[in-house]
């Protein structure tokens, strides 16, 4: 008879033998074999109820982690000890390493990203000088592709996971860190079966924060630059029963965000109709919304016509164009057509119910700086709410990687291995390739300069062209400055002055109507104050002081307080240009809250 540890209960073993020979001196063979295997399995068993520690490192404190809280569930029937411990990078290794210390864990599990990987290994160069006796354990696609060379950099690391991260983990824990391999790889069961990985105490710990979840797992394209491409991946659906389930658990918590991680949701009808068709009804206004990555041209008419009854702000999705160059899709193996994928985001725009987030790919094959801008202006024109210009990252396994010669492409051996430059386009051309789109940030996707970013374009003929001229003098800066909203007013005078001088008093306008918009002050900024400024915040608050009843204020509709109108900003017009299209009236006051008063003194 064999004992295994598994199946010896975690708080108690009852041993019974002929009393007779009790003794272990006169207990017969097969009973001292008996008891000596016992006593082994007691040693593994309070071996196997030592302490993991699952470490994340996150961009962002509203981010966290859903590979952690999968590797939690998939031994929670051992007996061991598991916590989940979460960082941002905007803290120290020092930091990180001290609180590790104060929990003394025995293993130590880590998701490697691009976004962490720098932190990471300053943790792995100090960690065991403190801990010693510490296993460690690394994930993640920031270590699967390339194993080795962590391994021989880092002598501090005892494993690396690749593969399905569930399978392997569980074995390691199994075979209490014991295994012989360096490198585990695993092999997960169909999605459906994979343990679902939160728990009720997991939702409080991650209370106000982003939950990431996956309804599916793997990618059917293979696009060049993508992790995914590494391998054909079979896409695997969690049964539509199974998500409808777990979508009402997160219901009892309210999140302010549920985002999906699937590579492509819209991808099966008879998956994500039903999920949409759930969400709408258990979740409208309960102000929880809803991320999604969608392939546009996948979208048919009555798909469009579902979600153009989804509640406003219940859905959010981010659609990847990379590029509307024919011939650069077809060489990074980017399924689809920019024709259809324009038609259907044309009406989801138009729809204005849903959150649009697009992007593109900068360093792409067979695309030079000019043909990007002609996709930028593309890409901008179709009106969604979030524009991101990204830059090729040259990932380690990739189509891409193994190309880059052919392409001469140089890139940050460093992650996260960023383009530099390519056969098509420049360093320095990259570069301000890189600058426009950091302005793109700045200005339109933190919505502060929202008429004036119009104006400009009217000015410069296209967004390319305006963001473009603007990195020109945003080379020039150095110190961070240009962050800051006075610094990009400045900018852009000096761009109007420059190139368009007959604008600059309608500029001025714009910039003062922004300012009244977005910015949480009753006063302007240097740059824009002048007489008139001063002379209509004196008319404005004479004027309705004379309309005061009873302590409070009403006019056309609109009611507020006496602290109202002392914190409010007044605006008048010093261009034809802006009367024309903005003012109603002579004068706008901006309440605190940025509702809109237009009245005349007069």
């Amino acid at each position: 008879m064999r004992i295994a540890a598994d199946t010896i209960p975690s708080d108690f073993l009852l041993i019974s033998v002929n009393p007779v020979s009790a003794h272990p001196t006169h207990a017969p063979a097969d009973v001292k074999l008996l008891l000596k295997d016992v006593l082994n399995c007691v040693k593994i068993k309070q071996k196997l109820m030592n302490k993991i520690l699952l470490l994340g490192i996150n961009a962002r404190y509203s981010h966290s982690n859903p590979a952690l809280f999968y590797l939690k569930s998939s031994i929670k029937d051992l007996d061991i000890q598991t916590i989940i411990t979460e960082f941002t990078i905007s803290e120290s290794a020092d930091k990180i390493i001290s609180d590790l210390k104060s929990i003394k864990p025995d293993f130590l599990a880590v998701s490697v990203y691009i976004w962490n990987s720098a932190l990471v290994k300053e943790i792995l160069e100090n960690i065991k000088l403190s801990l010693p006796e510490l296993k460690i354990v690394l994930g993640g696609p920031e270590v699967s592709y390339n194993s080795i060379e962590w391994l021989s950099t880092f002598n501090g690391i005892d494993y690396i996971i690749t593969g399905g991260g569930e399978a392997a983990f569980r074995e390691l824990v199994i075979s209490r860190f014991t295994t012989e391999r360096k490198v585990v790889t695993g092999c997960n069961s169909h999605f459906s079966s994979v343990i679902f990985p939160y728990s009720d105490e997991d939702m409080r710990s991650l209370k106000g924060r982003y939950i990431y979840y996956e309804s599916s797992r793997g990618c059917p394209f293979n696009c060049s630059y993508c992790l995914s491409s590494v391998k054909s991946q079979n896409v695997e659906f969690r049964n539509t029963g199974q998500v409808i389930e777990e979508l009402d658990f997160f219901a009892r918590y309210n999140p302010p965000l549920i985002k999906f991680v699937d590579r492509t949701f819209n991808l099966k009808k008879e998956h994500y109709i039903p999920v949409w068709e759930h969400i709408v009804k258990r979740f409208s206004g309960s102000g929880t919304c809803f991320h999604f990555e969608i392939f546009p041209e996948l979208l048919d008419n009555d798909d469009l016509k579902f979600l153009s009854g989804v509640p406003s702000g219940l859905f959010q999705f981010e659609m990847g164009i990379q590029s509307t160059k024919e011939e650069t899709l077809k060489e990074i193996h980017r399924a689809g057509s920019w024709v259809k994928a324009e038609k259907n985001i044309r009406k989801l725009v138009d729809m204005g119910n849903i959150h649009l987030h697009t992007d593109l790919i900068a360093g792409l094959p067979y695309e030079t700086a000019a043909e990007y801008g002609e996709s930028f202006n593309k890409v901008y024109s179709l009106g969604a709410e979030h524009f991101q210009g990204g830059f090729l990252k040259v990932l380690p396994g990739t189509e891409m990687y193994r190309r880059s010669g052919e392409y001469g492409i140089e890139y940050n051996p460093f992650p996260p291995y960023e383009i530099i430059s390519n056969r098509w386009i420049a360093p320095g051309e990259m570069e301000r390739l890189k600058l426009v789109s950091e302005l793109v940030d700045l200005l339109h996707n933190a919505e502060k300069f929202t008429a004036t970013e119009k104006f400009m374009i009217s000015l410069y003929g296209n967004p390319f062209d305006f963001y473009n001229r603007m990195a020109g003098y945003l080379k020039r800066e150095d110190d961070g400055s240009h962050r800051k909203w006075e610094r990009q007013c400045e900018i852009l005078i000096q761009m109007v002055r420059a190139d368009h001088s007959k604008s600059i008093e309608a500029l001025i306008d714009y910039l003062r109507w922004d300012w009244c918009s977005v910015m949480k002050h009753h006063h302007f900024p240097e740059i824009l104050k002048s007489e008139s400024t001063v002379e209509a915040k004196r008319i404005g608050y004479r004027y309705f002081v004379n309309q005061s009843a009873g302590g409070e204020y009403r006019f056309r509709g609109s009611v507020f307080s006496k602290g109202d109108l002392r914190r409010s900003i007044f605006f008048v017009a010093e261009s034809e240009d802006f009367s024309k299209i903005y003012m109603k009236d002579k004068m706008a006051m901006f309440l605190p809250d940025k509702r809109i008063i237009f009245f005349n003194p007069d």
